[in-house]
């Protein structure tokens, strides 16, 4: 009996290990993201294509870099719908449609911000 109680804290134990790691990692990457969707959206907002240019280039290479690691904790839809969302953010800007980029922006940050508390270690989350 005292084996499988040891087993099972073990087990637990390393579940939550794991949830604090990849919820860290989570967190950075997207934090990482939303800042620089924050300035995009100032680049926008005083027409600075350079400075969305910029942010727009640094996205793509956080994403690029870090997609792969996420997807092996985080729904494929969900990062699906981000990167489409950000494709999105791009085209628009490339098209000038800006009031359309600073929708699919906060489209973007907005399913960021739930994927980020969606993988919170929380009791909610858990059950």
């Amino acid at each position: 009996m005292k084996k499988e109680i040891l087993v099972v804290a073990i087990v637990v134990i390393g579940i939550i290990i794991l949830n604090i790691i990849t919820s860290k990692k989570t967190n950075s990457v997207m934090d990482e993201v939303t800042a620089h969707l924050a300035l995009v959206r100032e680049g926008i907002e005083v027409l600075s294509e350079e400075q969305m240019q910029e942010n727009m280039e640094k996205i793509k290479e956080t994403w690029d870099k870090e997609k792969n690691t996420l997807s092996l904790y985080v729904e494929h839809d969900e990062l699906e719908k981000v990167e489409m969302y950000m494709t999105n953010v791009n085209t628009n800007i490339e098209i000038k449609e800006y009031n359309r980029a600073i929708e699919a922006l906060d489209t973007c940050t907005f399913i960021i911000e739930h994927i980020k508390d969606k993988y919170k270690l929380e009791i909610t989350n858990i059950f």
